[in-house]
C-alpha cells in the first residue's frame, strides 16, 4: 500500500538550524514560507504567507546544509507529524511538523559564496534528493 501521509510544498526557506546526534548524524530544522497571492475587495494584490516547521535527517539534511540558505526556493515532499507535550502551566500542546523525504532546490535569492555558486553549477538540482531508507527508530526524539 502506498504511503498516504505525504505532503508537497513549494516555498522559501526561513531560519535554518543544524544539529548532530551523538553518532554525528545531521538533523536540520527549518521553517518554510508558503505564499499565495489574492486580490482584496479594492483590487489590490495581497500576499498571504504561511510558515511551516520542517525537519530533515542524514543525507537530505547534509544536502540542504550544503546547498541551501535563508531565501532558497525549494520543493519538498514531507510526512506530517504532530508533537504533543504539556507546557509549564499543565496545558496540552500540539505543534505540527513536517519530516522531509525529498527536496529539490529551485533557486536561490543570493549566493552564499562565489565558490558555492561554482559547486552548484555542477550539481543537478532538477532531480530531487529522496530519503530512501526512512526509519522511525533512527529519529532521535
Amino acid at each position: 500500500m502506498a504511503n498516504q501521509n505525504q505532503c508537497h510544498f513549494t516555498g522559501r526557506i526561513g531560519k535554518l538550524d543544524i544539529r548532530y546526534t551523538q553518532d554525528k548524524a545531521p538533523i536540520i530544522a527549518f521553517s518554510l514560507a508558503i505564499s499565495k497571492s489574492r486580490k482584496d475587495n479594492s483590487g489590490q494584490w495581497i500576499d498571504d504567507t504561511t510558515w511551516i516547521n520542517c525537519k530533515a535527517f542524514k543525507q537530505i539534511a547534509e544536502y540542504i546544509n550544503n546547498h541551501a540558505q535563508k531565501g532558497t526556493f525549494v520543493r519538498i515532499t514531507t510526512a506530517y507529524q504532530e508533537n504533543k507535550w504539556t507546557d509549564k502551566s499543565g496545558q496540552q500542546r500540539i505543534s505540527p511538523e513536517f519530516l522531509v523525504n525529498a527536496v529539490e532546490i529551485l533557486g536561490n535569492r543570493k549566493e552564499k559564496k562565489s565558490q558555492a555558486s561554482q559547486d552548484r553549477l555542477n550539481m543537478p538540482t532538477t532531480n530531487p534528493i529522496h530519503q530512501a531508507d526512512f526509519e522511525d527508530e533512527n529519529i532521535p526524539f
